[in-house]
């Protein structure tokens, strides 16, 4: 079974190419998209409430690396997703794992952030500007936390849009794609060999924190914001004989982040509480 392990750990963007509408002219808003616009139960929208021109539901454009047994709750997995158009050259997406009501399950990491941003806490990603061009094709990549034990099935619903690049509100071909990944319960206790817990203190900080897990080992710690952004990283951290890890983290603005340890096989998230 295939664990993703930190080794390193949505305006409708270009959906919403057609943002602003003045009669049939379109102003182009390439740089995100408005907030729950990707067809699911629970959004109720997509990208059409801008873009006039067909819609399709289309299979397979959301992949990931999650095995088929089941995403393993804490874990971090890598989504991918495509959309494809012979002969067009800009695009656009919006993406979020929910429940069948609209619930939010895990969290959602831009790990390319000049080409994709979150929104709402995670719940949604997005293109930015930079992220909107292609030829015939374009394919986005980011991260995702699985979220707590007990969650169940998540669905990853997406909008993708398709630009004629007109600069008005018509002629773009709207997809429509789903993803949904099971929990893994198939071995409860190779779930939990692989939780690594580790300890934070203090815990909430103003600046210096000590992590400690298991003495004399390389491990990876990253910091994600609330709302997915990765804002520290260290690939390279080693623990001493008491098996603590020290990092400061003074140069970050107050609030609650993600703690992410990785090492031997093993990975786990914590909240952190900068004040």
């Amino acid at each position: 079974m295939k664990k993703v392990i930190i080794t390193s750990l949505a305006a409708l963007p270009l959906l919403f190419i057609a943002s602003g509408i003045a009669g049939d002219k379109a102003h182009s808003s390439t740089g995100g998209s408005p907030i729950a616009k990707t067809g699911s139960p629970g959004d109720g929208n997509n990208c059409t409430q801008c873009h006039a021109g067909t819609v399709t539901q289309q299979p397979g454009l959301i992949t990931t690396d999650i095995p088929g047994t089941g995403y393993t709750p804490g874990f971090i997995y890598q989504v991918t997703a495509t959309v494809n158009f012979a002969g067009r050259n800009k695009f656009g997406f919006q993406l979020s794992p929910q429940t069948s009501t609209g619930q939010q399950r895990g969290t959602l990491v831009a790990t390319n952030t000049a080409e994709t941003m979150t929104q709402g806490a995670g719940k949604y990603i997005t293109h930015r500007t930079a992220g909107t061009a292609g030829s015939g094709t374009r394919t986005w990549t980011f991260s995702w936390i699985a979220p707590a034990s007990a969650s169940g099935a998540v669905t990853f619903y997406g909008a993708f849009n398709s630009s004629n690049s007109n600069n008005l509100n018509s002629g773009d071909v709207v997809y429509l794609s789903t993803l949904t990944v099971q929990e893994d319960l198939s071995s409860v206790s190779e779930t939990v060999s692989n939780v690594l817990d580790f300890s934070i203190y203090p815990n909430p900080a103003a600046g210096m924190i000590s992590i400690t897990a298991e003495p004399e080992v390389t491990a990876t710690v990253q910091v994600f914001s609330i709302e997915g952004k990765k804002v520290f990283e260290n690939a390279g951290a080693e623990s001493g004989p008491n098996g603590k890890i020290e990092i400061d983290l003074a140069m970050l603005n107050p609030g609650v982040y993600f703690v992410s340890v990785g090492y031997s096989g093993k990975q786990g998230v914590q909240k952190f509480i900068k004040l």
